[in-house]
């Protein structure tokens, strides 16, 4: 399942996408649809007026059953997020100051493939987690009506928001997440996370090149 691209998707179409999955996910709580085996496609035409929606998303939904609707969304969720998380309001990019940085590193592991019994937050589980955040709650802050000023953890140890992957430690987030991370660092801690993975890579390739 890893190994879905959505290439030949429209990238300006993916917001629709979305939009398509969240009618599907109310669809199948109302009809209390337990096959997990039955085609996306044929849900769509079965249940939901699929002449609403661009033919293009469909024939994707052709190749896979409801048994992977969460992670599709989640992955067409990434892509959407990429392109517009940075149209989030000024108050949440609030920047971060070293010893903050310091910390976040010291509690982050950037090497998920060494051999050590490293017990840190894997930084792409904690990027990710960033991102579905900013996503899903910043954007539209008007609707959500969260304070800048309110303590990251509140939402990052409450796991039935789903930001985090599901093969996370759970035990781990709750001992090592940073109490001093306001909910306005959020893009911030994201950014850097990123660019500190981004920058461990680029060594890695010259090291490799040597």
């Amino acid at each position: 399942m890893s190994n879905i691209s959505l290439n030949s998707l429209n990238s300006n179409n993916l917001p629709e996408l979305l939009f398509l999955f969240e009618a599907i996910f109310y669809s199948i709580k109302e009809l209390s649809v337990k096959n997990n085996k039955l085609i996306i496609l044929d849900f769509v035409n079965r249940w939901l007026k699929s002449a609403r929606y661009n033919v293009e998303f469909i024939s994707i939904l052709g190749e896979f059953s409801l048994k992977y609707i969460v992670e599709l969304y989640e992955l067409i969720e990434e892509q959407v997020a990429d392109s517009t998380i940075n149209n989030i309001d000024n108050k949440f990019k609030t920047p971060l100051i070293q010893q903050t940085k310091d910390l976040i590193n010291n509690i982050i592991d950037y090497y998920p493939k060494s051999q050590q019994d490293i017990q840190l937050i894997p930084a792409k589980a904690f990027s990710l987690a960033l991102k579905r955040f900013i996503y899903r709650f910043l954007l539209n802050d008007s609707i959500m009506k969260i304070l800048n000023s309110n303590n990251l953890s509140i939402y990052f140890l409450d796991f039935t928001l789903d930001l985090w992957p599901s093969d996370v430690n759970e035990e781990l987030i709750k001992k090592l997440f940073p109490t001093c991370l306001l909910v306005s660092h959020a893009y911030d801690t994201y950014n850097f996370i990123i660019n500190e993975i981004e920058a461990i890579r680029k060594c890695d390739i010259i090291d490799v090149d040597q």
